[in-house]
């Protein structure tokens, strides 16, 4: 057979997954919702490239370059050689460029330029040299051949970037908010000798400038995060007013299923606790915490990423850390609701632990003054110790180990005296009433309890033991009275049988033989019960048990009760359900339940009156109830009722033996049912309840 499934643990452990994802949909789309980044170009449904938010980082990145190739020239000319370059190479044959600098990037563009600086003929480059060549057509055609490119020359802008060209340079200079250079001012004012500096009215170098975007973009910078964004805000803007209600309906229905699946297994049906769960509150946060702190410290590691590459790691740092921060905010919320779950939560607080101790120290006092006494002893020698010590050095040193060592070993005994007296009531709880505690392996304060704690263990043994006898010699005793009964009763009733076949004279002595005939039947019957009632109390009964139709079994012994009903007048009204029902049981044996049952309502049942038989579908049980009035007045209880010999009517003028409904309940409760009795002045109802099936 498969191991049993808990649908809703596996439930829980898929909404724990799905609950991160859908929270960190939701946070994205209320920020995509809130942020305004572009939202005009969103809503238009421009390219990222058609944007001013890529015009303005592009236009930063042209001022950085320019500023570079600055700095360049000015560190070269200090004689810092080699510092800004990875390779510096001089071009034969040209007429426009004398040398090529390759600028060592280390922080990576995405954004590509090479700078010639017209006066000197030198050429500025951050293009690797990859391409083995110091052809300035070739890192030229490079750089013009990607689909976003820049370029200045002779005061003219020839670009693919609309927003940078001449016609809307004007947007540069009302968007940004330059210190030292204004691209579009000196355009302006100096169209043939290239870009100036405003600041103190210093001119600059005559610069031909070519830029392009790498199509690639292999670096994170502010253009690639821009990027990044603005897609991601284009992909979701459509369908953020449908998309946050679902999520937030979907992360509410998780939260249920989460707390309905906590602390349930397959195993039972019960929460289930773990140590975790047992511990204070205050500690199992703490502890929670300390894993959470571990996740910050993942988070914490990540710097800046230059690359897609390490911008990828980042990112699973900063993943692996709220996992892990995710973990600990599981253990702590599931281990309340489990404390919650099991009503042991203000048990498991610090402030109810400081609570049970007081209770305690206030309950067993004799012992605590006995424990301050010993904790006084222990300070007063401890200090006269290093006072020996503090005078004269080595013997209090002696001295102060004595006193521990004997402490340790007062200490030792009592907890060793303790982990017996446990472990021995331990065995005692667990049915082995057969140990015995030797009170001389005991410390002195715990030998009065070792004595009672043996006198108990004996008195439970004696008990059980002279309780099992006494079962064992009633069911003999019936068994063997029974059968000593039997056999003349046999031969009574074959004799007065031989009589009525031979005939016998006179009326009166007929009668007489009617009244031995009965009686001899009755006896018989009785012991016939008595039998059964010791068998059936004590479990010495073969079952066999079946699917059983209660609606076909109620017809059948209604019907054969029929003509005994209507000799005493009774009308039974029987209540089923229109389809079948089904229990499980023995066949036999529950037909005799019922037989005892409908046998006990002719005899008892007032003449005349109505007997009530239903059958009852509840909460996956089974009810058969039946109830009629009694002719005599019931001044009994329900439980004297159910006791052996013992019968609703004082007289005992009827022929029953007192035994029908013990049989019936032991013979219910053998196949697994619940037997019940009812009484409401002269209303007996009696509930039979077993498990649908």
């Amino acid at each position: 057979m498969g191991k049993k499934i808990c649908w809703a643990r596996v439930l829980k452990n898929i909404a724990y997954v799905l609950f991160p994802i859908f929270l960190s949909l939701l946070i994205l789309l209320i920020f995509c919702l809130s942020y305004p980044l572009e939202r005009e170009s969103i809503n238009a449904g421009l390219d990222f490239y058609d944007t001013n938010t890529f015009a303005e980082d592009y236009a930063y990145e042209i001022f950085d370059s320019i500023k570079t190739v600055d700095a360049l020239k000015e560190n070269q000319q200090e004689g810092a050689h080699g510092y800004y370059y990875e390779r510096t190479e001089t071009v034969e044959d040209n007429g426009e460029v004398e040398s090529i600098n390759h600028y060592a990037d280390y922080h990576g563009a995405n954004v590509l330029w090479l700078i010639v600086d017209n006066d000197t003929k030198s050429a500025y480059t951050n293009v690797e040299y990859s391409l083995d060549t110091s052809n300035f057509e070739d890192i030229k055609s490079k750089i013009m051949s990607s689909q976003e490119n820049w370029q200045y020359q002779d005061g003219k802008i020839e670009t693919t970037i609309e927003k940078l060209s001449n016609e809307n340079i004007e947007y540069i200079n009302s968007r940004l908010n330059l210190n030292e250079t204004e691209i579009a001012d000196n355009l302006e004012e100096n169209a043939e000798g290239g870009i100036q500096e405003t600041d103190n009215q210093n001119q600059k170098s005559d610069y031909t400038i070519y830029t392009a975007l790498s199509d690639n973009m292999e670096y994170v910078d502010n253009i690639y995060t821009a990027r990044l964004l603005y897609n991601t805000l284009s992909i979701v803007n459509q369908n953020l007013v449908f998309l946050i209600p679902i999520l937030v309906g979907l992360i509410i229905a998780l939260v249920p299923v989460i707390v309905i699946g906590i602390g349930r297994t397959s195993k039972q049906e019960a929460v289930s606790l773990n140590w975790y769960d047992k511990i204070l509150i205050e500690i199992a946060a703490l502890i929670a915490f300390s894993i959470g702190c571990i996740g910050v410290v993942f988070i914490a590691t990540v710097n800046g990423a230059t690359t897609v590459v390490v911008f990828t790691l980042a990112i699973s740092m900063v993943a692996v850390g709220l996992l892990i921060i995710y973990l600990a905010c599981i253990m702590l919320f599931e281990t309340i609701v489990k404390r919650l779950k099991t009503h042991t939560f203000i048990k498991t607080t610090f402030a109810y632990w400081i609570y049970i101790k007081g209770k305690q120290f206030i309950d067993n006092m004799k012992i605590t003054k006995r424990l301050i006494l010993y904790f006084v002893a222990f300070i007063i020698v401890n200090l006269f110790c290093f006072a020996i010590t503090w005078s004269d050095g080595f013997p209090g040193i002696v001295l102060i180990i004595i006193l521990y060592v004997l402490t340790f070993n007062f200490l030792a005994k009592r907890v060793k005296s303790f982990i017996k007296i446990n472990d021995t009531i331990r065995e005692i709880y667990q049915g082995n009433t057969d140990v015995y505690l030797d009170e001389t392996e005991l410390s002195k304060e715990m030998k009065e309890t070792g004595r009672e704690i043996n006198d108990i263990a004996g008195g439970l043994s004696n008990a059980i033991e002279e309780k099992l006898k006494s079962e064992r010699l009633k069911t003999e005793l019936i068994t063997n009275v029974s059968h000593d009964i039997k056999t003349p009763l046999t031969s009574i009733i074959n004799y007065v049988d031989l009589l009525k076949k031979e005939g016998v004279d006179g009326e009166k002595a007929r009668e007489y033989l009617d009244i031995l005939d009965s009686k001899s039947q009755r006896l018989k019957k009785l012991t016939e019960d008595l039998v059964e009632a010791s068998k059936a109390s004590s479990g010495a009964i073969k079952l066999n048990m079946e699917r059983l139709n209660v609606n076909e079994l109620i017809k059948q012994v209604s019907g054969e009760f029929e003509d005994k009903f209507k000799a005493h007048n009774l009308q039974e009204i029987i209540s089923l359900p229109e389809k079948d029902v089904f229990i499980n049981a023995d066949s036999r044996y529950m037909y005799r339940v019922l037989e005892n049952m409908y046998s006990n309502i002719a005899k008892y049942a007032m003449e005349g009156t109505r007997v009530y038989t239903d059958i009852l579908e509840k909460d996956n049980k089974i009810l058969i109830q039946l109830k009629n009035v009694s002719k005599q007045k019931l001044n009994i209880s329900a439980d004297e009722l159910m006791q052996r010999f013992v019968r609703g009517e004082a007289s005992r003028n009827t022929e029953g033996s007192g035994l029908g409904l013990s049989i019936a309940r032991s013979l219910t409760e053998l196949q697994q049912g619940q037997f019940n009795i009812y009484l409401d002045g002269d209303l007996f109802k009696v509930t039979i309840e077993f498990e649908k099936k």
